[in-house]
């Protein structure tokens, strides 16, 4: 569900960085997901982010190894789960993992990214100049907020008509009432 410009984003870091970055992929899109699962991921159950990330991994890190997140010093509470999660995770191989989360420690904020990104010029990812604040699932991440929603049904109507596409599929497999927003 990424957006191609996340590719685009990635792979121009990769070359300013002289450092490759490894795309895995298990052929499983979070929409395979839910089918599988026969519910649909959301905030309170994001099984597609523990198994397509965190779960992912595990197959990469080694004991000892380092795994740096860009979450920013506004979302600590997303850094706690993010490090437990992946905590847990190391733990089911016997491993140790840092998990590390750079902007947060140093206080970076958005302004001084965009500042980085103008010196290097690397073009900033489009969901960000869309205004979203985060560059997730094409914006359609089953964990945003409503505002999140609002804004690509606004900006990327299409990724929001198939989100809502995965939802009616669910309801007619599932035979229930399922949101990817609770009560809505």
């Amino acid at each position: 569900w990424e957006h191609p410009d996340l590719y685009r984003f990635l792979s121009d870091l990769s070359r300013y960085f002289d450092h490759p970055i490894t795309d895995h992929s298990l052929g499983l899109s979070p929409e395979d997901l839910c089918v599988r699962e026969k519910t649909l991921a959301n905030n309170r159950l994001p099984f597609c982010s523990r198994m397509l990330k965190a779960e992912m991994l595990k197959t990469f890190f080694e004991d000892g190894d380092t795994i740096v997140f860009g979450i920013g010093p506004h979302e600590p509470h997303r850094a706690v789960r993010i490090a437990n999660v992946y905590r847990l995770t190391a733990k089911k191989t016997d491993c140790t993992l840092n998990v590390v989360f750079p902007l947060i420690q140093e206080q970076v904020d958005s302004a001084q990214v965009d500042a980085f990104l103008a010196s290097t010029g690397i073009e900033q990812p489009l969901l960000y100049k869309l205004g979203f604040t985060h560059n997730n699932c094409s914006g359609g991440c089953v964990r945003a907020g409503k505002k999140q929603w609002k804004l690509l049904y606004e900006k990327l109507p299409e990724v929001y008509a198939d989100r809502e596409r995965v939802e009616n599929l669910l309801r007619e497999m599932t035979g229930k009432d399922i949101h990817f927003i609770k009560d809505e």
